[in-house]
Parts: C-alpha cells; sequence; structure tokens
C-alpha cells in the first residue's frame, strides 16, 4: 500500500495571555450577543446552559483582564447584553486573523497535498 495524501486538515485559533480562554466558542457568544442583544439569548441559540455560558466568558475575561460584554437595564425592551468596546474590538482583530489563518492554511495544503 502507497502514500495517501491527506484529504483534511483542522487549524484551531486560539488567543491567552495565561490560560487558553478565547477562541471559536467565546467568538461565537460575542457574535450572537451583538444580533441578539442579549448573553441569555446566544446562549440559548447555541444550546448551551447558562452556567457553562458564564463560565466560558468569565474565564476569557479573567485571562484578558478586562469585561467582554456588559449588561444594559431597563427600557422598553427589559434591558440585555453588549458587547463593551474591547469586547468588540477583539472580536473583530480575532475574525481577522483566524480568517488570515484559514487563508494561509487553505493556500498551504493545497500546495503541499
Amino acid at each position: 500500500m502507497g502514500y495517501t495524501n491527506p484529504a483534511k486538515y483542522h487549524i484551531k485559533v486560539r488567543l491567552y495571555n495565561g490560560e487558553i480562554a478565547f477562541g471559536k466558542g467565546v467568538a461565537q457568544i460575542l457574535r450572537l450577543v451583538e444580533e441578539k442583544g442579549s448573553l441569555s439569548a446566544a446562549y440559548k441559540s447555541m444550546g448551551m446552559s447558562s452556567s457553562k455560558a458564564w463560565k466560558i466568558m468569565h474565564r476569557a475575561e479573567a485571562d484578558l483582564g478586562y469585561a467582554l460584554v456588559k449588561g444594559v437595564s431597563g427600557g422598553a425592551s427589559g434591558g440585555g447584553t453588549v458587547l463593551t468596546p474591547e469586547g468588540r474590538e477583539l472580536l473583530a482583530r480575532f475574525t481577522a486573523f483566524d480568517e488570515a489563518i484559514q487563508a494561509f492554511a487553505a493556500q498551504k495544503f493545497k500546495e503541499l497535498f
């Protein structure tokens, strides 16, 4: 039996200072918070429990040293959750970085395999 090229690859991009804490999952929660205006709606749409969502968010915020989301109160809509300016900036940079890494990896995979 001879050599056969692999058909697939996988690259996981995560950001952190001390403990691996920010990756695709946190980014997805933040995108959904932006879209839905609520952390609760975000984690429910992902099929995630409240405790898991908060644990993930708190771990990321602790490692990064700043808040990613903040609660907003009152109003006709009853409040919700929004991204902090730092959370929005990190999400934008992470998304751009991840897209660049994935594009580079796809190109190299095609060249080498």
